[in-house]
């Protein structure tokens, strides 16, 4: 704890817009070395890139950022609290979260909570809707998102400061180092956060008590090219976070979690000729603590996972539109903790993938994924895609799967309710979208449709006891549109964008819409620049949601909306110096994401940055 303090008193003394679209299109006429990204085998799917710029306003947690660009609706316990994801019309274990390339969902619960990634030291954010087994294995059925650090050459030094404080006493201080030359590139980073967390509920009697947190996460990227082609990576992050689960009441129990965080991984890149070699070797380390009953003596409870991931590619041009790829990939995790007493699970999994374009205007991917996992006989998956470019303005983008997500450590082997019998959740899926540029303008339209069978879900088999079972088919189908506009007036530079999302996801059983699933969600966002200033405006609205599998009205999350304000002025050398204001659900609407969680009203944060 002293060693957090000090980073944070260090901060505060050294202390005294932009949303992109990325298409893949280009021509393959040459094997080279560059960052892993998404994008690149994600033919016929839609891709949202949010940068680190864009990430760095918004407060330290990776649901904020998501909830404000991209379809993602998000229940949350509270604010900082547990966060868990929906991705058209999903549920959280089937929204894969990638770091650098590896798969970094729970063993446990087989999801990410979002508060406990804190992205302010990653180069960008890259979030896929639709299927991704083939190519990321178990989970990735509604949508994937891609945590990356990208490594440049040749940039000399850069050093990046944010410092701020909000209400609630609330403190965020990241820092962000690189330096790299012809050969060699580094990056450091740390963020830290804390907060009291005890902000008034909007028109409610009472606070949120019990709700302090706090998190400290450092990251130390490096890489060295040997040649042009050949090149040695290393990547690696901790976390190490602490949260009191809030309370409405002060006769309730008084809880708190921590959750400490392990990810390295070495990665090799080579290529030659016509070949192109990918290995890399990761290392994952996830762990919990669970006080159940604060200022008594009760044992805490505690679960821990690790897991081994070698993976290797060989990449194949034999044609300039012609791309080839095989890979073959192995997991070995195993667990222990006070529920779950050593559990193991083998994986392994052979891809096959081939990119061709037919034109210059048109090109399509297949990916093919056999899974062989202990105890589990896992589905052959496939990943089609093709895009149409008719012209500069008109592009049509089609893509069809099948996806699958293998039962997780607690649905199978929880004491007392882990169920040994279940089957993996399997489903089909298809997309089809229409994007049109003009200039500066930009709009796409996309229709998607999943049918999903045995979705596990926890029921109640005996009065208090819980048990996974497979239950449900589940269709979801929806429409999501896009739309970014920029213009000058004179030296006034403007961005306008739009995002509009409608998803049903019903049980087909008994065509009710699943919960926490609202139909509608929409985000807008304009950006102004003049000068030394910035100023922004961003909107949310998130339509109800059913917390109940009836869809009882009388228990229904409300819709509401939420206007963020920030202005910022820039000032010295190369504007190098920056101080700005933040303003937070400026209507001060009473709302809430999941069933008796209150969130914050009106609330504000000043910011400090340096980029040298």
């Amino acid at each position: 704890m002293m060693i957090k303090k000090q980073f944070l008193i260090a901060f505060s003394l050294i202390s005294a817009l932009s949303f992109a679209q990325q298409e893949e299109i280009q021509q393959l006429d040459t094997v080279v070395i560059k960052p892993l990204r998404l994008i690149q085998k994600s033919v016929g799917q839609r891709i949202l890139t949010i940068d680190a710029d864009q990430i760095r306003k918004y407060r330290p947690q990776l649901t904020d950022v998501l909830s404000f660009e991209t379809p993602i609706y998000f229940k949350e316990n509270g604010v900082g609290m547990v966060s868990s994801p929906s991705f058209r019309g999903t549920t959280a274990q089937q929204t894969a979260v990638l770091w650098n390339g590896i798969n970094i969902n729970s063993q446990f619960l087989g999801q990410v909570d979002f508060n406990t990634i804190s992205p302010q030291n990653y180069s960008s954010i890259d979030v896929r809707s639709g299927g991704g087994s083939s190519q990321f294995g178990s989970g990735a059925i509604g949508g994937t998102v891609a945590l990356t650090n990208e490594l440049d050459f040749r940039k000399g030094h850069q050093f990046h400061l944010l410092s701020s404080y909000g209400s609630f006493e609330t403190y965020n201080n990241a820092v962000d180092y690189k330096f790299s030359d012809e050969k060699f590139s580094l990056h450091l980073g740390g963020n830290y956060f804390e907060s009291a967390n005890d902000y008034d509920f909007p028109d409610q009697k009472g606070f949120n008590d019990n709700g302090q947190l706090q998190h400290f996460s450092a990251t130390a990227n490096a890489s060295y090219r040997f040649k042009s082609q050949h090149k040695l990576s290393f990547f690696s992050e901790i976390y190490d976070g602490e949260r009191h689960f809030s309370i409405l009441e002060p006769t309730q129990t008084r809880t708190k979690y921590r959750d400490k965080n392990i990810k390295s991984q070495l990665l090799w890149e080579s290529s030659w000729q016509k070949f192109r070699l990918k290995s890399r070797g990761a290392y994952l380390n996830e762990k919990y603590t669970y006080f159940p009953q604060l200022g008594t003596d009760e044992e805490s409870t505690y679960g821990r996972a690790e897991t081994l991931i070698g993976k290797t590619s060989l990449g194949y041009k034999p044609h300039k539109n012609i791309y080839l790829e095989s890979e073959i990939n192995y997991h070995y995790t195993w667990a222990d903790g006070t529920e779950i007493q050593d559990a193991s699970r083998n994986s392994t999994e052979v891809q096959f993938f081939i990119k061709h374009h037919i034109t210059p205007d048109w090109l399509y991917q297949i990916h093919i994924n056999q899974n062989f996992v202990d105890d589990f006989n896992a589905p052959l998956l496939y990943n089609i895609g093709t895009n149409y470019k008719l012209n500069a303005q008109h592009e049509f983008r089609f893509n069809f799967s099948k996806n699958y997500r293998i039962p997780t450590f607690n649905d199978l082997y929880w004491p007392g309710a882990g169920n040994l019998d279940l089957k993996p959740e399997s489903s089909l899926q298809g997309e089809l979208s229409y994007v049109y540029k003009l200039n500066s303008f930009e709009f796409g339209l996309t229709y998607f449709q999943i049918e999903l069978e045995d979705m596990i879900r926890w029921l109640p088999i005996n009065g208090n006891l819980w048990e996974p079972v497979n239950t449900d088919r589940v269709s979801s189908k929806g429409v999501e549109a896009t739309a970014s506009y920029q213009f000058n007036i004179g030296k006034n530079n403007f961005k306008v964008k739009g995002l509009y999302a409608y998803t049903n996801s019903e049980n087909k059983e008994t065509g009710y819409q699943l919960i926490y699933v609202p139909y509608h969600k929409f985000t807008a966002g304009v950006n102004y620049d003049y000068k030394n200033w910035h100023a922004d405006i961003k909107a949310l609205l998130n339509g109800k949601v059913y917390t109940q599998s009836n869809n009882n009205a009388q228990t229904q999350v409300d819709d509401y909306l939420l206007v963020n304000a920030s202005a910022q002025y820039k000032f010295g050398q190369h504007q190098r110096y920056g101080i700005g204001a933040r303003l937070k659900n400026a209507f001060d609407r009473s709302y809430e994401n999941m069933i008796y969680k209150p969130m914050p009203g009106i609330n504000f944060e000043i910011f400090l940055t340096l980029n040298l």
